[in-house]
């Protein structure tokens, strides 16, 4: 599991060596690496094309030269070549090499339909199971109000795929409708004042309806874990795979990481987490924070406690907003990260705060 994860997100670690800041006019608190061109990859993704221009790949929106011409300007596919021009200013824009010509004046080319697919924001392996998942529930008397599994033919400890069960609340559920089974997971506080955000619902797995009417008959077609009787049904969120570049948030963001959510011990690149901060905070997919963590250690004079400065010690690229709290995906990472571990919007090479 280790090697894939590290496989997928190589990039992720690579980025302070890919290549040294360049001296260039750039807008305030821009740092541009030397790389001048670059011809996407079947892989690639978002995050790891804007490192190969960015020592913040967050700042990659301030530069990026929007084709009027092309109706979506984040889809970028295998083949591509995006290069840093120069405008009559001096400061530099990146874009597509179709989008300028050799005189520094646009003009239009337009994309041929496309048959391969567009390059994700991250690596799709890690963020994918949490696109379509549940999310976050208001209260336990919400999650008990869901429809739910009543019955089975045949009673088992625990049921498994193709293993078909009854139900309670789907009484108007047509056959064919997809549901995912839910169980009530750890309830969220914000971190400053322990104020309740709600439950996470964790994912078992997913049904399908086979039979309609007042017990409707479903069919267990996908199994994360085990899935016993009572556990809560909600309908299926189809998701599309991510195409969104990294941007700082639009105002300054504090907060912490306040859960996770596939179990692993180890925080670290491409596992996912849940944070105190949501779309009441400005908070939109793409945006990138920065994990901080402050150290106390010893006044070799006094002997008393010494709070040392905070420091960054990664980023989070934010994938999934709900209300009151979001998932991210740890996108760098120079240690170990755990619960607790205070966010904050990005600095800019001055150590100010991205607003």
């Amino acid at each position: 599991m280790y090697k894939h994860i590290w496989r997928n997100l190589v990039f992720t670690l690579g980025l302070s060596a890919l290549a040294p800041v360049m001296a260039q006019a750039a807008p305030a608190g821009i740092q541009l690496r030397t790389q001048q061109s670059y011809t996407v990859k079947p892989g690639d993704t978002l995050w790891g094309i804007a490192g190969h221009f960015l020592v913040h790949p967050w700042q990659w929106p301030q530069i990026w030269h929007k084709n009027p011409y092309i109706q979506n300007p984040n889809l970028i596919y295998p083949g591509d070549r995006i290069v840093i021009h120069y405008g009559a200013n001096g400061e530099p824009e990146l874009g597509l090499a179709s989008s300028f010509s050799e005189n520094g004046s646009n003009f239009v080319e337009l994309r041929p339909q496309m048959s391969k697919e567009a390059v994700p924001s991250v690596s799709t392996g890690e963020v994918m199971p949490f696109l379509g998942t549940p999310g976050v529930i208001d209260s336990k008397k919400v999650f008990a109000q869901l429809p739910y599994l009543a019955a089975a033919a045949k009673q088992r400890p625990t049921y498994v795929t193709g293993d078909t069960l009854y139900t309670v609340g789907l009484e108007k559920a047509s056959v064919g409708s997809r549901y995912q089974v839910v169980t009530l997971g750890p309830e969220l506080f914000q971190a400053k004042t322990h104020r309740s955000l709600g439950y996470a619902l964790e994912d078992l797995g997913q049904v399908t309806v086979t039979q309609s009417g007042h017990h409707a008959a479903v069919q267990i077609t996908k199994l994360r874990k085990e899935i016993d009787l009572g556990a809560r049904l909600v309908p299926v969120v189809t998701t599309a795979i991510p195409h969104y570049f990294p941007s700082a948030p639009l105002h300054a963001v504090a907060g912490h990481i306040i859960g996770q959510l596939d179990g692993n011990p180890a925080l670290t690149v491409g596992q996912v987490v849940i944070i105190d901060q949501g779309a009441r905070d400005d908070l939109k997919p793409g945006n990138i924070l920065q994990i901080q963590r402050s150290g106390v250690t010893t006044n070799a004079v006094t002997g008393k406690a010494f709070t040392l400065p905070d420091q960054t010690i990664g980023d989070i690229m934010v994938f999934r907003v709900f209300p009151s709290v979001s998932y991210a995906v740890i996108t760098m990472a120079s240690q170990s990260i755990r619960l607790g571990d205070a966010i904050h919007s990005p600095a800019s090479a001055d150590g100010t705060v991205q607003k």
